[in-house]
């Protein structure tokens, strides 16, 4: 029975990808480049290739944990095997024992890569086993958005502690994202964070496993086995559009996060203290969308949701930097600023929410139409390459954000303290980058989502479809 303690479990566990998540966007590439000195390009490197080898390793977890058989189910032994892996090598990755660029770059792509395998070990399982909790349209959106709430809260510890305490103004470091002796600490607590909500998610859903849907087959994979059916799901027209939308909108997504500590310390100056105003309002406002998000899906489907959201964010993510270009917008170092900043960053992440939430639902969707048409029960396929299209979103975004500091010549080392230690010009194209030209991304986004067609009357239909199909077999 789906209780309130084991939906609560469930839920927990995103704690452990927003945690990640969240350091891998707001500070990975700033601690590297700014702080270490790693040239932007090397960075974004390293951060490209260990997303591509994420392209391999996510569907084929998806396929083997769909796949897999014993007495602890097919989710749960993968997710438990990944705890102390994950929370070690997220600590290793903002703990380098090298210097140099050549041996930073060798450190920070081994353990990124370490770390996002580890990741994929368990939240490939983890998303696949929130589409078998239940099968109800509405509930389904439900659950994404609660279990979205709780990563969300992952990035407001991140910014909470990691900017109201670890990284707080000292007298050698005015700007404390800049002390490299605040990072391994700040690691420290949150590896432990990643490794005990993993653990309390396992434990606490491990009593559904008996009722859980079991492995067909005689749940040994190969690599054929696994390719095939990677390459199946993509016989899924919502699938391919969906997989497309997502991506296209995703990638600026995470640029545009890994550019924020810049824009934010230096285009709009905000002070140590101000900083996670700005972020704290946004994750703040995420939490609230995903509160909202069910109804939203009940009143406009998920879809037309999801467009809703992904405009609302494209919007006030470009508005602020173009009235500022046409000096419309408040002066910088004035109140006013910073009410304004906080008020877009309010929106934007209502706005984004709705992607996320939706994009989970109607993944479990869609695995229910591979069930009707290939009589296969593989959500780990489907959540396989949701898992890669979110670590795109950081690994990706943030390897351009990298190679567009290289391009516009941004200065790096010690000597670069605020704004005035930086040309206007490279200022004016950091902004330009990091809003209005990420927001144009909602145009091929509308492009390829428009092809989705799972709605609410069409999944009754498969799902009815589902059943008279069991009975037949029984």
């Amino acid at each position: 029975m789906l209780t309130k303690t084991i939906k609560l479990s469930y839920w927990f566990g995103q704690l452990a990808e927003g945690l990640k998540n969240s350091a891998f966007s707001l500070l990975l590439l700033f601690y590297f480049n700014q702080v270490l000195g790693v040239s932007g390009t090397l960075c974004g490197l390293a951060l490209m290739i260990a997303t591509t080898i994420d392209a391999f390793t996510d569907p084929m977890m998806g396929s083997i944990s769909d796949h897999w058989k014993s007495r602890w189910g097919r989710r749960h032994p993968f997710m438990y095997a990944s705890a102390l892996p994950l929370a070690g090598s997220f600590y290793l990755l903002f703990n380098p024992w090298v210097t140099g660029d050549g041996p930073l770059f060798i450190w920070l792509l081994v353990f990124t890569v370490l770390t996002r395998l580890s990741m994929t070990l368990y939240h490939v399982p983890h998303l696949a086993l929130g589409a078998e909790l239940t099968k109800d349209f509405d509930e389904r959106t439900s659950i994404a958005a609660f279990r979205m709430i709780f990563g969300a809260s992952g990035w407001l510890i991140v910014a909470g502690l990691g900017f109201g305490y670890f990284f707080a103004a000292s007298d050698q470091f005015s700007n404390g994202q800049l002390n490299p002796a605040a990072y391994p600490p700040f690691a420290l607590l949150i590896s432990v964070g990643i490794f005990v909500s993993i653990i309390v998610t396992c434990v606490g859903t491990q009593s559904l496993v008996p009722s859980l849907p079991k492995a067909s087959g005689n749940g040994q994979r190969g690599f054929k086995e696994i390719a095939r059916e990677t390459l199946g799901a993509f016989d899924n027209r919502s699938f391919r559009a969906l997989v497309a939308s997502f991506i296209l909108i995703s990638v600026p997504v995470g640029m545009n996060v890994a550019l924020s500590l810049y824009l934010n310390t230096f285009f709009w100056q905000l002070t140590p203290a101000q900083v996670p105003l700005v972020l704290l309002a946004q994750f703040c406002s995420t939490l609230i969308g995903y509160a909202l998000a069910p109804a939203l899906s009940r009143y406009l489907d998920k879809k037309l949701a999801l467009i809703f959201g992904v405009l609302v964010w494209a919007i006030a993510t470009a508005l602020p930097y173009l009235l500022s270009f046409v000096g419309l917008f408040p002066a910088l170092g004035t109140v006013s600023m910073l009410i304004a900043l906080m008020g877009f960053a309010l929106i934007a992440g209502m706005g984004i929410a709705q992607l996320v939430v939706a994009v989970n639902s109607m993944m479990a969707d869609i695995a229910d139409e591979h069930e009707r048409d290939t009589g296969q029960r593989n959500e780990g396929i489907f959540f396989g390459a949701f898992a890669f299209m979110n670590k795109a979103a950081t690994g990706i975004g943030s390897g351009l954000g990298g190679a567009v500091l290289d391009l516009i010549d941004w200065p790096t080392g010690t000597a670069v303290k605020s704004a005035a230690d930086v040309p206007s010009e490279t200022l004016f194209a950091l902004a330009l980058a990091g809003g209005p030209v990420v927001a144009l991304a909602f145009i091929p986004f509308y492009y390829f989502i428009r092809r989705y067609s799972l709605d609410r009357t069409r999944l009754e239909e498969i799902q009815k479809a589902i059943g008279s199909q069991a009975k037949l077999s029984d």
